[in-house]
C-alpha cells in the first residue's frame, strides 16, 4: 500500500513539475496584448463573415417604420484585394453592387453613394461598419437633409473554413 501511494505522490509531483513547465515556457512574448492575440482575420484576401442582425430601435422610430421585423441571419464579406465589401439583406450594401472598403484600427468601413427615396425619405449614402474585436455591426443610412440614421445593428463573426 505504501508503494502505491509512493508511486502516486511522485507522479502527482511530476505531473505538476511539467504543467508548471509548460506553463513558464508557454507563455511567450509578454509584450502581445491579449487583443492583438485575439483579433480575427488579417488585411489580406477575402474575409466571410455571417451576421445576427436586427433593426435598430431608434432608427425604426427616426424613420417611422412600424414594422416589426425579427433579427435575422445574414452573411457579409470584406474582399481586402478589391477594397470592396457587402452584406445580404432587404436595406444591405449587396454583392452586385459593393461598397468602398476603408480599414481604420480595429474597423471595417464600407460605404457608398445612393440616391433614392425610402422611408419618405431621400437616402444620398449607405454605410456599414464591422468592429473586428467587439464583432459589434452597425448600418447607418445617410439623408438628403444631412442626417446619419442608425438603421440596422448586430454582432458578426469570421467564417473561418476548414483546411479540406
Amino acid at each position: 500500500m505504501k508503494k502505491i501511494l509512493g508511486g502516486m505522490a511522485m507522479g502527482a509531483a511530476l505531473m505538476g513539475g511539467i504543467w508548471g513547465l509548460m506553463g513558464l515556457l508557454g507563455s511567450g512574448d509578454s509584450s502581445t496584448s491579449p487583443v492583438e492575440v485575439s483579433k480575427p482575420g488579417s488585411n489580406k484576401g477575402v474575409m466571410d463573415m455571417i451576421c445576427e442582425l436586427s433593426l435598430d430601435l431608434d432608427g425604426q422610430i427616426a424613420l417611422g417604420i412600424t414594422v416589426d421585423e425579427p433579427s435575422r441571419i445574414t452573411m457579409a464579406q470584406v474582399d481586402f484585394t478589391k477594397s470592396t465589401g457587402w452584406y445580404q439583406g432587404k436595406i444591405a450594401i449587396s454583392e452586385s453592387r459593393g461598397g468602398n472598403l476603408s480599414v481604420v484600427g480595429s474597423k471595417l468601413m464600407v460605404s457608398r453613394p445612393a440616391m433614392f427615396q425610402r422611408f419618405g425619405v431621400m437616402i444620398n449614402r449607405e454605410e456599414f461598419t464591422i468592429d473586428r474585436k467587439t464583432g459589434s455591426f452597425e448600418q447607418s443610412i445617410g439623408t438628403q437633409s444631412g442626417k446619419t440614421i442608425r438603421l440596422i445593428k448586430g454582432t458578426c463573426a469570421q467564417v473561418i473554413k476548414p483546411p479540406f
